[in-house]
């Protein structure tokens, strides 16, 4: 008797990409605050959405302790008293300085790992990690393959463990390919964003999104929803929130932006908590347990996987080092549940 089933004909894939448009020039371009909507703001951090301290069955908190998070971008204000920089590096000629003098880095970092309270509420996701500043995109926001290059080499000689680039560019090279492959392989946790372009294609995810060695995040809106501007693509792992995200600025400032830029650096954070709570994670395990944990939303192409689960993807993480044969066990299951939900959405039947 024939049954009708369906078949899975997808492949897991990840990647990531960088934000903003991207000239000829083969420079690569940050992403500040896409838009300013003042009739229609939020005022949103993702811990309102998901938990703020990571407070598991253990009773243990993780907050990234000693775990090395690079941010890749236009440096950072190590003046700000919320963001606590271990080291730096200025990756742009005639720049000595990794001061952060157009705002994008700051931003960046302080999702990643600010102290400073907001409606009472860490504003970093892991505040204890160790933060490493590589300005490698001038005060434009603008970069030269040279510079990104240089800036994933002293990334890599600095053992960084998570490495967060929100920048992007359309073109492919493969100085920048290699450079990431040679920090991926060293065991590095690379992050960025899909970024905001939104061209009609089917696929418009921009590079370095496309390497495997990179892990590719796209923007939700706090209804749960794709930002209309998150370029989408089958390279797409993961989305976070990343409208009107709040953050530290400039001179002690306090500013909302949006972006794929604001969403890269939450599971860049999350990363870093992942790996204080079971430091002997590989990189590809942590983008196993990223994956499988996410909360499903809808199809691969603009959701990825779904979003990021932060007390799930802990739980993975300490149980795998606790009991490796239950880890392997709801691994597997989960597994079978990502299997199921893209047979569902494809929908391919085959009669046997």
């Amino acid at each position: 008797m024939n049954k009708l089933i369906y078949v899975l004909l997808g492949v897991l894939i990840t990647s990531i990409t960088f934000l903003s448009p991207y000239s000829v020039k083969a420079e690569v371009g940050a992403a500040g605050t896409l838009y300013e909507d003042y009739y229609f703001r939020w005022q949103i951090n993702i811990l309102d959405v998901l938990n703020e301290n990571m407070l598991l069955s253990n009773r243990e908190i993780y907050k990234g302790e000693n775990i090395k998070v690079g941010v890749l971008d236009t440096g950072i204000d190590y003046k700000n008293e919320g963001l606590h920089v271990q080291r730096g590096i200025s990756t742009i000629n005639n720049v000595d300085d990794y001061m952060d003098y157009n705002g994008h880095g700051t931003h960046v970092a302080g999702i990643i790992s600010s102290s400073k309270k907001h409606k009472n509420k860490t504003i970093g996701v892991a505040p204890k990690v160790q933060l490493f500043a590589i300005k490698s995109l001038n005060n434009e926001g603008n970069s030269k393959e040279e510079s990104i290059i240089s800036g994933v080499q002293w990334a890599i000689d600095q053992d960084i463990d998570v490495l967060n680039m929100s920048i992007g560019t359309e073109v492919d090279s493969k100085g920048v390919k290699d450079i990431l492959a040679s920090a991926y392989k060293h065991g590095m946790f690379i992050v960025a964003p899909v970024g905001n372009s939104d061209y009609p294609e089917s696929s418009n995810i921009t590079y370095p999104a496309k390497y495997s060695s990179v892990f590719a995040v796209g923007s939700v809106n706090n209804k749960l929803k794709r930002s209309f501007f998150s370029n989408m693509g089958q390279e797409l792992d993961i989305v976070s929130l990343g409208e009107e995200i709040y953050g530290p600025s400039l001179n002690e400032t306090y500013t909302y932006e949006t972006g794929t830029s604001m969403a890269s650096p939450y599971v860049a954070g999350v990363a870093a908590i992942l790996l204080s709570a079971n430091h002997n994670l590989t990189n590809s395990e942590l983008k196993e347990i990223l994956i499988l944990s996410a909360d499903y939303l809808g199809g691969k192409t603009e959701y990825g996987y779904g979003i990021i689960n932060i007390p799930k993807a802990l739980n993975l993480a300490l149980l795998k080092k606790k009991d490796i044969r239950l880890y392997n066990y709801k691994l597997n299951l989960y597994k079978n549940m990502m299997i199921y939900r893209e047979i569902i959405d494809n929908k391919i039947p085959l009669i046997l």
